[in-house]
């Protein structure tokens, strides 16, 4: 098959929106941790009645900030994704990954609404956190598929790019099942988090000074987030261990399973050292940030998993668009 490069401005747009994304999910996660969710009051769209606030305060500066932020990566994020399913539409990913992106988006942003008008209570805050993760996938996948399709109109083999080496199902439903594990467990800590319980187990990597505590109230959902943690760690090793008999058909999900190993175990780490320092802002945004990375490589080979899709349509280089013998 013979397609169409990306333009370069594409290609500029798709990094400028996959990493405003994650910095999106990054300072909502400090406007949240520093106390400045309510920065702006209970307004909204506007901050404290205005729609330039006075910027003397930190809390109004992190809230008004993040608010700002929000909407200028949306909006490029927008525009990339549009612009790729137009040139794409042939490509069933172009669709889908443009439509999660577009459609979390907005759900995320109808969210962050309600947390400020509701007075952010803990399940919208943590529903906006899980849909913002959602959003930033759609564009980095979108991101990853037109690097493909780059490599492809070079002439690069893409048989691991679109999956035409197909797995058997059992060892894509056991990407799929850490899938589901790691977004749930990204849901559970997030209400850990905002229900301010982080600091419920005093102590690491003991709970209380206790292997096991008593599990009630803020203590349980806090240890419930230590051993979910665990059990990604384990569930990861099985599927490394079980995509060893891919590993010279498939060696982009072997090498992909080990990166994500390497990653959860340092998600592990960046926990403890969040735990150890009673929540401190920069290991915080560090365990996030480590966060986002599991679950973008996650999400790629779950995608890598499937079987390929057909085409509606093949697109040809414009070099061969050019030339009138064809």
């Amino acid at each position: 098959m013979i397609v169409s490069k990306p333009p370069r401005l594409l290609k500029i747009l798709a990094v400028i929106s996959s990493l405003g994304m994650a910095l999106v999910n990054l300072v909502g996660f400090l406007d949240t941790q520093t106390g400045s969710a309510l920065g702006c009051g209970p307004d909204w769209p506007l901050c404290n009645g205005k729609l330039l606030p006075n910027l003397t305060n930190e809390h109004v500066i992190i809230e008004f900030g993040h608010r700002v932020i929000v909407g200028g990566f949306a909006l490029i994020a927008t525009v990339f994704m549009v612009w790729a399913w137009i040139r794409y539409r042939g490509w069933v990913e172009a669709k889908v990954f443009s439509l999660i992106g577009i459609g979390f988006i907005v759900i995320q942003s109808v969210l962050g609404a309600l947390a400020v008008v509701f007075v952010n209570p803990p399940a919208i805050l943590a529903l906006h956190l899980g849909f913002g993760f959602l959003a930033m996938e759609g564009v980095a996948l979108l991101t990853a598929f037109l690097w493909q399709v780059d490599r492809l109109a070079d002439g690069q083999d893409a048989g691991l790019m679109f999956r035409t080496r197909v797995i058997s199902k059992g060892l894509a439903w056991r990407i799929w099942v850490v899938w589901i594990y790691t977004y749930l467990a990204l849901y559970l800590g997030s209400y850990v988090a905002f229900r301010s319980a982080g600091e419920a187990c005093y102590g690491w990597p003991l709970c209380n000074g206790q292997l096991i505590p008593s599990l009630s109230g803020n203590v349980g959902l806090d240890f419930a987030h230590r051993v979910a943690a665990i059990g990604l760690a384990v569930l990861v090793i099985e599927l490394l261990w079980q995509l060893r008999q891919v590993r010279d058909t498939r060696p982009d999900l072997y090498r992909g399973a080990g990166w994500l190993l390497i990653i959860v175990i340092l998600q592990i780490i960046t926990g403890a050292n969040l735990a150890l320092s009673h929540l401190g802002t920069g290991p915080y945004l560090l365990h996030v940030g480590n966060l986002m990375l599991l679950f973008t490589l996650i999400s790629y080979l779950a995608v890598q998993s499937l079987k390929p899709v057909p085409r509606e349509t093949e697109w040809i280089t414009d070099k061969a668009t050019r030339d009138p013998e064809r």
